[in-house]
């Protein structure tokens, strides 16, 4: 009942509030530049795979081309990803900094960075089919930033997954040299202990069976990492032959003729204000309420005071409260 009173009172200033973000933003949307979005739709020839320790290692509970959009995602928003985009392109033509600013390559990689981490986006639209789209200010810079993301995609996407293979296989290589020492050493116990006591066998000689243990053991952890090796070097292998090419190119992107209707900017700069404004309006609505102090009810007395409610009147014509004050003064 407090807070519908306390709406009603305000109503005009709530509504100035309202309505007055959403102006400002049906405003400023009205004014911007219009935008050009240039897309292209990407076929998926496989899972996006990283070879890892136990091979290629991919997410199998979801799509090939969900794979692939998860990746490119990831990858946008990596800074090394976005720089090379956008250097090999005339991005900072339609950057809003100053000429200071562009000759700073500090201030210009944070700006291709903020524009190509927010305005390019990957989207899955089936099993193996998935869409990049890319929205720029002028048309040309659109398609050739878009046309820079597939690039950057195929040779990076690639790159990662076989140099951290080849990481890996670096390791492995190193460690493949201690087991083979190991191997070798507990050979040459078990040989020498033989020569020293000819007869022994693991049931007759304790000593001989955990030699004879320690040995099996050093050559069973070798072989498993010779197949390791050899298994991330067909992996590895088999990423080269195939040529970088994960993913083929269905429509290529194009030069957009015509901007994004005005319309979508309008109702999203509008929606964008109403949110703000009823945001506002809910805090003002709190503070209001929580500056309160009138009493309303009984209830509320009890909580200033401790003397008892004999008697509540009830809504009474002016008049009536006149005689009252009259007849009963403080």
């Amino acid at each position: 009942m407090k807070l519908l009173e306390n709406i009603f009172q305000h109503y005009i200033l709530l509504m100035f509030m309202l309505f007055v973000p959403i102006i400002i933003g049906l405003g400023i949307g009205y004014i911007l530049p219009p935008s050009y979005q240039a897309s292209a739709n990407l076929w998926a020839l496989e899972r996006f795979q990283i070879i890892g320790s136990t091979g290629p290692e991919s997410n199998l509970q979801t799509t090939p081309a969900g794979t692939q959009a998860d990746a490119l995602t990831e990858m946008l928003q990596s800074r090394t990803f976005d720089v090379a985009v956008g250097a090999g392109t005339n991005l900072k033509s339609t950057l809003k900094l100053s000429a200071q600013d562009l000759s700073n390559p500090q201030k210009l990689n944070d700006a291709y960075v903020a524009d190509i981490s927010k305005n390019v986006q990957v989207v899955a639209k089936g099993t193996n089919l998935y869409a990049v789209i890319y929205t720029n200010s002028n048309p040309r810079i659109a398609f050739q930033v878009l046309n820079a993301v597939i690039n950057q995609f195929q040779v990076q996407g690639q790159q990662f997954s076989i140099v951290q293979g080849q990481n890996l296989l670096q390791e492995d290589e190193s460690q493949l040299t201690q087991m083979q020492d190991a191997a070798l050493a507990a050979a040459t116990n078990e040989s020498a202990y033989l020569t020293h006591h000819p007869g022994s066998t693991i049931t007759n000689d304790p000593e001989y069976a955990l030699l004879n243990g320690q040995r099996l053991q050093a050559q069973t952890t070798l072989q498993n990492m010779e197949t390791t090796i050899a298994n991330l070097k067909q992996d590895i292998a088999r990423q080269n032959a195939g040529g970088g090419a994960f993913f083929k190119t269905l429509d290529p992107p194009v030069v957009p003729d015509s901007a994004l209707s005005r319309s979508k900017v309008l109702i999203t700069s509008g929606s964008i204000g109403f949110a703000l404004g009823l945001i506002t309006c809910i805090l003002y609505i709190l503070i209001i309420v929580r500056r309160d102090r009138a009493l309303y009810s009984a209830f509320d007395l009890q909580k200033v005071t401790f003397y008892p409610v004999i008697m509540q009147i009830p809504q009474l014509p002016n008049s009536v409260k006149e005689f009252i004050l009259i007849k009963f003064p403080r």
